[in-house]
């Protein structure tokens, strides 16, 4: 068995079995690197379960032992690029950094592993998607405002029918989702209770849905036509968000490359108006006109 068909029966799984061996579970989805790394017994401490507990999944999910699961990592990790077990290495070792310093090491191992999981191939066929969409409606709420506004601010410069959700207005909004309509949802735990009413609009318009999130357990994954995660860890008090804004950003190179010169035109346009109108400072254009 692949990895991706692992993890595709464990999401499967989540909802129908004990909450202790779900909590073990996303810790699996989400730390695959951990799963060759450390033991069974340090896996189950770092998702905060007992190694029974890790014992009882592998059977829940119809293997006689946990190192039945270990392998289809080990398995994983080996076909993968060695820059991504030296990463994952480095991160495991690093200790003994003041705060800030560590912020940077955070946002760094975040971007890397971002890129790692995801890869180019992934990330060009979401963009695809949303590129030919016939409305996007980007469901981005509370901290992940941020990257959403980033997202819709830059995409309405490619194209049209951009829409950013807003919950007072939501289930008016969601009854308006369309087959041809795609859904970006940006996400990470703790998720809030708008995503439960976005799945719902997805799965009653049937329209596509590109989800970037910290896991692949969350409650979007299994409607998604899309899911890339990006790392939210750090050592401040709030998850970050670092990884899920350089992702909108690679989207959004994407969907250009994509949309092609019919984008590239329109922001040109876009341009020479807002120089016109005042809005950006001719003292800072160049002799080329950006």
């Amino acid at each position: 068995m692949k990895l991706e068909e692992f993890q595709a029966k464990l999401v499967a799984a989540l909802p129908d079995i004990p909450a202790k061996v779900q909590r073990g579970g996303r810790y699996v989805l989400d730390h695959p690197d951990d799963v060759v790394i450390y033991s069974m017994r340090e896996v189950a401490e770092r998702a905060s379960v007992s190694p029974a507990t890790l014992v009882r999944l592998a059977n829940l999910l119809g293997f006689g032992k946990w190192s039945e699961i270990r392998m289809i990592h080990s398995e994983s990790l080996r076909s993968a690029p060695a820059a991504y077990l030296e990463r994952a290495l480095d991160v495991v070792g690093s200790t003994g950094r003041d705060l800030v310093q560590e912020t940077f090491v955070s946002h760094q191992a975040n971007l890397s592993h971002t890129e790692a999981v995801n890869g180019s191939a992934a990330i060009r066929d979401a963009a695809e998607t949303l590129a030919r969409a016939e409305r996007i409606f980007v469901s981005a709420f509370m901290s992940c405002r941020a990257p959403g506004h980033t997202f819709a601010y830059l995409c309405r410069m490619l194209r049209d029918d951009v829409v950013v959700l807003d919950t007072e207005t939501l289930p008016a909004e969601l009854l308006s989702l369309r087959e041809n309509d795609v859904v970006l949802a940006i996400n990470f735990q703790p998720y809030s209770r708008e995503i439960l009413q976005v799945a719902e609009g997805v799965r009653r318009s049937g329209a596509g849905l590109v989800c970037l999130s910290d896991s692949r357990a969350s409650p979007l994954t299994p409607l998604a036509d899309h899911v890339l995660l990006f790392g939210p860890n750090g050592p401040s008090f709030f998850p970050s968000i670092t990884a899920a804004a350089a992702l909108v950003e690679s989207l959004l190179a994407a969907m250009l490359a994509s949309l092609g010169e019919e984008a590239k035109d329109r922001i040109g346009a876009i341009e020479q108006d807002l120089y016109r109108s005042g809005i950006y400072t001719t003292s800072q254009r160049s002799k080329k006109g950006t």
